[in-house]
């Protein structure tokens, strides 16, 4: 009996946990399906409030995606350290093209790139 109602008070915990979730998410008035693994929201929070539009968010993936690609592609041999240090460089000037007045951290960059390279096809896919 008291298993039951442990079970039911851990239940009723749980459903408040996620309602609070949600409510601070609508708080600070984040969409969750434009919400690519809480990368949006990292690079959306360092732009200023009129950088900060989901459309930006998307093109700074791409350029973030399209330089780890390239290195990946063409730096296949170097050490994952070197390959990133250039898709940093890489992605800061791509992103520099953007002509955004706000700058992103090379931290924010870093993690997108290593989430960008996880997400890469296999190399027993591609061969």
């Amino acid at each position: 009996m008291v298993s039951i109602i442990l079970q039911y008070v851990l239940i009723a915990f749980l459903v408040v946990g996620i309602g609070y979730l949600v409510y601070l998410l609508k708080d600070k008035d984040v969409s969750i399906k434009d919400d690519y693994f809480g990368v949006a929201y990292i690079l959306l929070d360092t732009l200023s409030n009129d950088e900060a539009t989901p459309e930006n968010a998307k093109n700074i993936l791409r350029a973030i995606s399209t330089a780890v690609n390239y290195v990946e592609s063409n730096y296949k041999d170097e050490d994952n350290e070197i390959k990133e240090e250039k898709a940093l460089k890489m992605a800061k000037e791509a992103i520099n093209a953007l002509n955004l007045q706000s700058s992103i951290s090379d931290d924010s960059i870093r993690y997108v790139i290593r989430l960008a390279a996880a997400l890469l096809p296999s190399k027993k896919s591609l061969e």
